[in-house]
């Protein structure tokens, strides 16, 4: 019956999409005095059949959703969702990071229906981690970090109270990572690790060791085995003496007659994949003792180039020089013109808050910036006024201005389109990545510069700005 019921349906439906009538005649099914008629009862029996005949079977099993948890901080305006919702179609975590970073700084966060946080929260606010848990299905009450509860917290709330624990408790803390470390996944036991730097001692020694020799993750011994050389703890000699022996001494200058440490002009492919092997391994204060000298010394003397042999020099100087002799080469880095944000990233863990602004507010003066991605990983988004100045008197900025006012004169004559002149191919990255770093007066200000440089006002590449400057916070 229900078969026949189909195929006289489905025949009605297509003479009825092709223009024909039901025939009323031949069908009882559809009957009626007028054709009219006899369409509004197939219909109706069709509706009927739908409500009645297809009718989703219930689910075998049903899972009980938790609510929302509440907002940590005032959710976005609801005037400003769709632009947020518009620079976060980008498929791009430095955007996603930057644009609710900026956010959280004004004192507001992204709408849950809007955009919730992935698994990994870290870059992110700490605002979002309930909302990740609640996302995995986790249970969202709060956790004092304990050995009955290590396992319970979600990977960023976890991190977050070993922090807490290891900033009142050193003790405490290696108690807890010794006992439960090796529980985690490679890079939760790195991230710990890292907490390890405030508060680090010769009561570290023991673990890190441990760590150094034993961990299944080339990662984490390499970086334990750079906070014992912090320590002052050498490991293998033979390694920093093969290091030392690629490398020259000589003296420059006529009247300064300056000490200089770098590598032989003239080594084949295979000694220089063996620097580089040695460069990851070998330790600073070994290199120093390998080379009969003082590590201060090693940091005045070696040389400051941006080769990526250097680059690795600069990478094992950050993970294991002491603190005097870091901050002695980055000295010299920043006098010879080679500093720049991805280097001071790597040293951010040394250093104060305020002493990351000042040396980035120097950088931004005077150092080569290609990509302002790394600037705002070090500083952070909504820099502030003194910050943003900086930025907007810089060579970088001005420079960039130059280039879309040369490109957009070239579309103008029909010689070129700005969105793909290789001088500005990366504008609209750069634009964005701006936005998320100055206050919203100098958005306005950047905004009237491209304007007055011929972007028009309607343009998507302003999108970030115009959110910038309508976002309501502080200032700081």
């Amino acid at each position: 019956m229900l078969e026949d019921t189909l195929s006289r349906l489905e025949a009605a439906k297509l003479r009825w999409m092709t223009g024909g009538e039901a025939d009323v005649r031949s069908d009882p099914f559809a009957s009626g005095a007028q054709g009219v008629e006899a369409q509004l009862r197939l219909l109706a029996q069709a509706a009927l059949f739908r409500q009645t005949c297809l009718r989703p079977s219930a689910p075998s099993k049903l899972t009980m959703v938790e609510p929302l948890p509440a907002p940590p901080l005032p959710l976005l305006s609801t005037h400003l969702r769709p632009a947020f919702r518009h620079i976060m179609q980008q498929q791009d975590r430095s955007i996603w990071q930057g644009l609710t970073g900026l956010m959280a700084a004004r004192g507001v966060m992204a709408h849950p229906f809007d955009w919730l946080p992935p698994q990994d929260t870290n870059g992110y606010a700490d605002i979002y981690i309930p909302y990740a848990k609640w996302k995995a299905g986790l249970d969202n009450h709060e956790m004092e970090l304990t050995a009955e509860t290590w396992q319970d917290m979600y990977p960023a709330e976890r991190r977050n109270a070993f922090a807490d624990l290891r900033a009142k408790d050193t003790t405490a803390a290696r108690a807890m990572i010794e006992a439960y470390g090796s529980t985690l996944s490679a890079d939760e036991r790195l991230g710990l690790i890292d907490c390890l730097a405030q508060g680090l001692g010769a009561d570290d020694i023991p673990y890190l060791t441990e760590v150094s020799t034993k961990d299944r993750s080339a990662k984490v011994k390499a970086r334990a085995a750079g906070f014992l050389a912090r320590l002052g703890v050498a490991s293998d000699r033979d390694e920093a003496k093969e290091l030392a022996a690629f490398m020259e001494k000589s003296t420059k200058g006529i009247i300064r007659r300056r000490k200089e440490i770098a590598l032989r002009r003239k080594l084949n492919g295979a000694q220089q994949n063996r620097v580089s092997a040695l460069l990851d391994t070998v330790t600073f204060t070994q290199l120093a003792a390998a080379l009969d000298i003082t590590p201060d010394a090693l940091a005045d003397s070696y040389v400051t180039e941006k080769n990526t042999t250097a680059l690795q020099f600069w990478g094992l100087c950050a993970r294991t020089a002491p603190r005097d002799a870091l901050l002695i080469y980055w000295a010299r880095l920043r006098s010879d013109g080679v500093a720049n944000f991805s280097r001071l990233a790597g040293i951010t863990d040394q250093l104060s808050r305020d002493q990351i602004m000042a040396e980035a507010q120097g950088l931004v003066m005077s150092a080569d910036l290609t990509d302002l991605r790394d600037m705002l990983a070090v500083t952070g988004p909504d820099v502030g006024r003194d910050m943003s100045d900086a930025l907007l008197n810089s060579p970088f900025y001005r420079a960039q201005l130059d280039a879309l006012k040369t490109a957009l004169a070239k579309r103008a004559t029909g010689d070129g389109d700005y969105r793909h002149d290789p001088m500005v191919a990366q504008f609209g990255g750069f634009v964005t990545q701006l936005a998320f770093l100055v206050t919203a007066e100098h958005a306005r200000r950047v905004a009237s510069d491209l304007q007055k440089r011929g972007l028009h006002a309607a343009d998507p590449i302003l999108h970030p700005l115009n959110f910038n400057i309508a976002l309501q916070g502080k200032t700081p």
